[in-house]
Parts: structure tokens; sequence; C-alpha cells
């Protein structure tokens, strides 16, 4: 008897089962409890059958975080449809953002280990290339909205710094923030005291306003931006996620 044959969707269906599975590994036994070994355990397909789809371990993790990357995107997409000035846009990115580290805190964090060299090195050309183009539909869009920005004059290119680096810093500013806040609750003494929530939203304004990128934190409220942005585009996400938007009470404290 011939073996049966998948059509492309059937495989993509297979592989995502092989990502969720290694997921749920990670989120019981953390990162460097996932092995190769204890996807075979779970699923209902052979050692054979799992290296056809993930050449290594370390593809695998890649897989898992392109497949968060892809979540990320849509979640972008999303915010950017906010109806309100361009500063107003970037920090509904920056709310999607949060949600998605408060949703999905593991392939948050594999950003990061994606980067390595011992990662990247074990990951096939074809795992890399999905993830490189990831990048792109995440940045592309956020340099469309620097170049918006310029355009309606909210927003004054530094003459030493490009579109590209504003973007970068935007995106490593809030990966930074976000990642010390929500994973060092108890375990660092600078965050002590300080509410994620509303800490998060603080760094970008502060950001934002070190770029004089208008309208100034002093020039609107933010706080009624941020309610908006969780209402509009994300009540179900941030409902799951306990509503983490700065609210009047946050203000206050």
């Amino acid at each position: 008897m011939s073996p049966r044959i998948l059509d492309n969707n059937q495989l993509l269906a297979r592989e995502q089962e092989l990502i969720d599975t290694a997921l749920q590994i990670m989120e019981t036994d953390g990162t460097a409890g996932l092995t190769m070994d204890k996807v075979v355990a779970r699923v209902p397909y052979s050692k054979g059958t799992i290296y056809n789809h993930f050449t290594s371990r370390e593809d695998l993790l890649t897989g898992v975080c392109n497949a968060g990357m892809s979540v990320l995107a849509e979640l972008f997409s999303r915010a950017l449809t906010f109806n309100g000035t361009t500063r107003e846009r970037l920090l509904a990115v920056q709310y999607a953002y949060l949600l998605h580290a408060l949703l999905q805190p593991t392939q948050f964090m594999l950003v990061i280990s994606a980067k390595t060299a011992s990662l990247s090195e074990r990951t096939s050309e074809r795992r890399q290339a999905e993830h490189y183009q990831l990048e792109g539909r995440l940045m592309g869009p956020m340099l469309k909205l620097v170049d918006e920005a310029i355009t309606n004059r909210e927003l004054v290119l530094p003459k030493q710094m490009t579109k590209q680096q504003i973007v970068f810093t935007n995106w490593a500013g809030s990966f930074g923030a976000i990642a010390l806040l929500i994973n060092s609750e108890g375990k660092c003494s600078g965050r002590q005291g300080l509410a994620f929530q509303s800490e998060i939203f603080n760094h970008a304004n502060l950001l934002l306003d070190g770029m004089q990128w208008h309208p100034l934190s002093h020039e609107m409220d933010y706080y009624k931006s941020v309610e908006r942005i969780a209402q509009e585009i994300f009540p179900e996400e941030s409902a799951q996620a306990g509503n983490p938007q700065y609210s009047q009470r946050m203000k206050a404290n």
C-alpha cells in the first residue's frame, strides 16, 4: 500500500500542529526543555516525519518564533487602522505589542533567541527566509507611518538619523520596556513599585516626546487614546489580557 500523499494545506496544518505542540512543551518546561523526542511523544507522527518538517530542534524553535511573528503582524495591521494621528497609530502598534507579550509570552521572548548564532546556524534556509520576510511585514508599515508623519509635519527627521533608525529605536525601546516590566516582577529592583501597564506607555511617550513626534504628550490626552485603542481595535484581546490600558486610575497613581 503506497503512502498517502498530502496536499499543501494538509502539510501546513500538520506543521502548525507540531508548532503548537512545541509551544505547549515550552510553556510547561521552558525553552531549554524542548526536545524533538518530547514532540514525538505527543503527536501521532514518527520522528522521521517530524524531521521532514523541521530539520532540527533549532529549526522548530525558529518555526515557533515565526508563527508568533505572523500573529504579531496581523495585530500591527489592525493597530494601524486606528482613526487617529500618526503618533496615536504608533501607540496602537505598541499596545498591540504589549497584548502579544501578555497573551503569547513565550513567542514574544523567542525573538531574541532567533537572533543568536547558535539558533540561526542550525535553522534551515527556508525558515530563515520566512523569518526575514516576516520582519519585512512588521517593519514595512512602520516605515510608511514615519513617512506619513514627516509629510504631515508631525515629525521632523533628525539630520543624523534615517527613517529605519526611527523605526528600530521604537521597536527596541518597546521590546525592552515590555520584557523588563512583565518578566522581572520581584526580580528587578529597578521596577519596584512600577505598574507595568502605565510605565510601558510612559516610556513610549518619553521616547516620542524626545523625537519631537507631535502632538507632544502635554498637548494631547494619550490616556484616552489608549483606552479608545483597547475598546475600538482590540476589545477581545484586551479582555483576555486583563485590559492592559493605562486608565485614569493608573494616571492618578
